[in-house]
């Protein structure tokens, strides 16, 4: 019996595997949105049209405006721009200068998802994003996600540039928590790996391959899987653990927590 539930396991499983490390998570609220190299922007003087038209960011974040030449317009936001270029009218042009100024092509600032999303790729930053909100523009996540999100991001607080990963609760994410449904950084790399699994096999109401949740005991999984049927003994579960290139078949007890790729083998009654 346990040999035949094997070779099924061994025809359904595809074998995937994601492996990260933990780090300390960076929650941080971002500010509005700022100015970049290459965005495309609209400045507008109400009244004078003279004095309104478009720029485009250079890549040392400069604009060029005709009347006052080159302003600094990286890292500002919109509003910030905006009263520079106030200060730099009034007066010697005008009187009460009613300045604004709107992106209207952003390019500077660009996150990638890829893993378990409809739509994997490059997105730019439009406005303060969500987690939550990048995964919908990536046409949400699969059913085949796992319950972590792996962010790569620019650690801005060391002397060099390194790299660090934030470990975030899709589920949580996903309820509105906002200790994990963050505000994403330039830059980010957005991973949802595919789920672990394991499968669940004989009598129980619901037999085959489930994500693994944390910590789940192996009374647990069979509560997933609709409970054990009328014919199980269930106080003889089995289960066929694979390590490597290792495969080990033994009785299990209840509350011993499953791990991936395990195999848990409810029996039929012999009475």
């Amino acid at each position: 019996m346990i040999k035949k539930y094997f070779i099924l396991f061994m025809l359904l499983s595809m074998g995937y595997n994601i492996y990260s490390h933990p780090c300390e998570n960076s929650y941080e609220l971002t500010e509005e949105y700022k100015i970049g190299p290459q965005d495309v922007l609209q400045i507008k003087v109400w009244g004078n049209a003279d004095f309104s038209g478009t720029v485009v960011v250079d890549l040392k974040g400069y604009i060029r405006y005709q009347f006052i030449g080159k302003i600094k317009a990286n890292d500002l936001t919109t509003a910030e721009l905006a009263q520079e270029i106030t200060k730099g009218l009034e007066g010697d042009y005008l009187i009460n200068p009613q300045v604004t100024v709107e992106v209207v092509q952003y390019r500077s600032q660009k996150i990638s998802i890829s893993g378990e999303v409809a739509r994997p790729g490059a997105f730019f930053l439009t406005k303060r994003t969500t987690l939550v909100e990048a995964i919908a523009e990536a046409g949400g996540h699969k059913k085949e996600a796992g319950s972590e999100v792996i962010i790569v991001r620019l650690n801005k607080n060391t002397k060099t540039i390194e790299k660090e990963q934030v470990k975030i609760d899709l589920k949580k994410a996903l309820e509105g928590d906002m200790n994990h449904n963050i505000f994403l950084k330039n830059g980010d790399l957005i991973f949802i790996p595919i789920a672990k699994t394991f499968y669940i096999m004989g009598e129980v109401a619901r037999p085959g391959k489930y994500n693994l949740e944390k910590n789940i005991s192996v009374l647990k999984a069979i509560s997933l899987a609709g409970g054990e049927t009328s014919k199980a003994s269930i106080n003889r579960t089995k289960i066929i653990r694979i390590d490597g290139k290792k495969t080990t078949k033994k009785n299990i007890e209840l509350n011993e927590i499953v791990r991936p790729n395990d195999i848990i083998v409810v029996p039929e009654s012999f009475f």
